[in-house]
């Protein structure tokens, strides 16, 4: 992740790295935002050099409160509704069992968001969920984001 966040993106991303501890169920939402907050985590992201395979620690401007915990209570909220909405949006070339927690965390923090922040247009939200994608992953997963995030933004918002 070479590129600079603003608070927004940082606040998508803690987000994101949020609801990835959450699937592991040793600590609440709450728990979990407190500690995002108190900057005890989700301070830095590791930078990996394909070419040496070094790693550097690079520094993530602290996330935008609001939008953050508004993207989590979004989650928390409507946990169900967004699980089962991701889930039937995959298809047997690529079940919903296939799905790693990292990709997960990424569709749900984007269709919390989506249910959340209707002002916020689609396009956005669905970019800077892509870039986050892009950050982890450099095969299908972006296109996954990409569709399963547009496919719910059409339902959610009637688009």
């Amino acid at each position: 992740m070479s590129k600079v966040k603003t608070n927004r993106s940082s606040s998508r991303l803690a987000a994101v790295q949020a609801l990835y501890q959450y699937a592991f169920a040793d600590k609440t939402i709450d728990e979990i935002a407190r500690s995002f907050m108190a900057g005890d985590i989700g301070r830095e992201v590791i930078d990996e050099d394909e070419q040496t395979g070094t790693e550097t620690f690079i520094p993530v401007m602290p996330a935008e409160p609001t939008l953050f915990a508004g993207i989590l209570s979004s989650y928390a909220e409507h946990a169900d509704q967004i699980n089962e909405m991701i889930n039937s949006s995959f298809t047997e070339e690529w079940p919903a069992d296939r799905v790693e927690l990292t990709l997960k965390a990424i569709l749900q923090a984007g269709t919390a968001e989506l249910l959340a922040y209707p002002e916020t247009p689609t396009a956005i939200i669905i970019t800077e969920y892509i870039d986050i994608a892009k950050s982890f992953y450099a095969g299908p997963e972006v296109k996954v984001t990409n569709g399963i995030l547009d496919h719910l933004a059409k339902i959610l918002r009637e688009e």
